[in-house]
């Protein structure tokens, strides 16, 4: 679509500022637009003669090294495909004779490394591993009493973390070792459940008459046990009621 207010630009081949009627309009001119497909291309050229140049130069020196008896480090890595820390290591293991002539010089056995290739033992798909069955599961009704949540929350929760279930009868049963490893991701701690008291944020209020901000930054400072149940947070009397005691 044609700008109907001039675009200021600057040309990709060039580099001069411009004035463009599209904002897609990429060259200044014909010119240099065709000029920059012509380096484009010749870039193409360059670098495919480059790798059939590589690829001509590394079948030569590997013709030249089947005649030889003991070869570089750098040659071996090239003839076995690997980086040459690699092939260091494989000389260090044992799996390639290697002979060290000086701090800069290691000669390797030619055919030691034919010896690898031929008598390693083949490639072979492993086979995965089986999943373990599950065994353990919650009901709907024994995961809205360990955590404090909804019916449709814990739905919410199963489809996003992909989380197994499956039917037993009219029940439905989620696993349980996956839902304690939401949540305790979540930072949920279980030993919560042997918490029997607990504020609201309104009953701390009232209780210490303190602002809302106030029991937001107490019970942060602290890092207060809290808890989720029915859409609202609590957290523990328990140690609400301790911190302010010593604080008398």
């Amino acid at each position: 679509m044609r700008s109907k207010q001039p675009i200021k630009k600057i040309c990709e081949y060039c580099k001069q500022e411009f004035e463009a009627g599209k904002a897609t309009v990429r060259f200044c001119s014909h010119k240099c637009s065709n000029q920059a497909l012509r380096d484009a291309k010749r870039k193409e050229v360059v670098q495919l003669t480059e790798t059939l140049t590589k690829q001509k130069r590394t079948e030569f020196v590997k013709k030249d090294l089947a005649d030889r008896q003991y070869i570089s480090i750098a040659e071996a890595a090239m003839l076995l495909g690997v980086c040459k820390q690699t092939a260091y290591n494989l000389a260090h293991t044992g799996k390639i004779k290697a002979s060290r002539v000086s701090n800069r010089l290691t000669f390797v056995s030619r055919k030691s490394i034919d010896d690898l290739l031929e008598t390693n033992m083949p490639y072979e798909v492993l086979p995965t591993k089986e999943k373990k069955p599950i065994d353990d599961w919650y009901t709907l009704n024994e995961i809205t009493e360990q955590y404090g949540i909804l019916r449709h929350q814990i739905r919410k929760i199963v489809n996003a973390e992909n989380i197994a279930e499956k039917k037993d009868g009219t029940r439905t049963l989620i696993a349980k070792r996956q839902i304690d490893n939401y949540f305790k991701k979540k930072g949920f701690d279980i030993s919560l459940a042997n918490i029997a008291e607990w504020y609201s944020i309104s009953e701390v209020m009232q209780q210490y008459g303190m602002t809302e901000k106030s029991v937001y930054l107490f019970v942060s400072r602290y890092k207060i046990p809290k808890k989720q149940q029915n859409g609202k947070r609590y957290y523990s009397k328990q140690h609400i009621d301790n911190l302010k005691q010593k604080g008398q």
